[in-house]
């Protein structure tokens, strides 16, 4: 993370501040532990195999303006017809759920998770089987990634079907794409595709040389379960 002179230095997340409710959600493929990729963070690691394609969520936080947002790591921002771009902040550990430790891979590479939009919540979607010991790590790269954009035509496809009132067969869906970000998806409360995260270019961007030469994917000294 780049810091200077100004900014305060982050306190390093601890496994005995990880509310209650966070430990009790966490799905039986995984366990939280510090994280390899930011020192001073928690991250989700792999205590199973967890195939490809497998989904989870949706992310949970409170509904907020981006103005009401004084943190914009752990958030990410989701388009309400009727009430514009309002952001999913998980900056409080109480109101999220455990997707909020899920860390961004140091590249588009090391990803092994991809953000999917459906019906207004956020969900992580595995792009590639996740071995024991592997700690899960998100990225958004739209679908010029012809894996992510495969998987997204099948989450539309699945959501083609399961459409049986007049109103969700009028649905359409579209993707966001990282690139663009002057006009909202034009997409209907039924639709599937990609959102998108607030980043602080000091610590999230891809092109911060701190940031990428901060990223180590060796796994902390943990037992796995069995």
């Amino acid at each position: 993370m780049n810091q200077n002179a100004t900014e305060p230095v982050a306190a390093a997340e601890s496994l005995a501040e990880v509310p209650e409710h966070v430990l009790r959600g966490l799905p039986e493929e995984v366990r939280l532990f510090p994280s390899a990729v930011d020192k001073t963070r928690i991250g989700v690691w792999a205590t199973k195999p967890i195939l490809k394609g497998k989904k989870f969520g949706p992310f949970v936080g409170d509904k907020k303006k981006r103005s009401q947002v004084k943190n914009n790591v752990y958030m990410w921002e989701v388009y309400y017809p009727n009430l514009g771009w309002m952001c999913i902040d998980a900056t409080d550990p109480e109101k999220g759920n455990w997707l909020r430790y899920v860390n961004w891979a140091c590249s588009g590479e090391e990803q092994n998770l991809f953000p999917l939009e459906i019906n207004r919540a956020i969900y992580y979607k595995t792009l590639k089987p996740i071995a024991p010991g592997e700690e899960l790590l998100v990225w958004y790269n739209g679908e010029d990634n012809p894996e992510i954009a495969a998987a997204i035509e099948e989450e539309r496809a699945s959501a083609r079907s399961k459409r049986s009132s007049p109103k969700s067969r009028k649905a359409t869906v579209s993707a966001w794409r990282p690139g663009v970000l002057l006009q909202p998806p034009r997409t209907s409360p039924g639709s599937v595709g990609m959102s998108r995260r607030r980043l602080q270019p000091s610590s999230r961007d891809p092109s911060s040389k701190s940031r990428h030469l901060a990223c180590s994917l060796t796994a902390p000294e943990v037992t796995w379960s069995q």
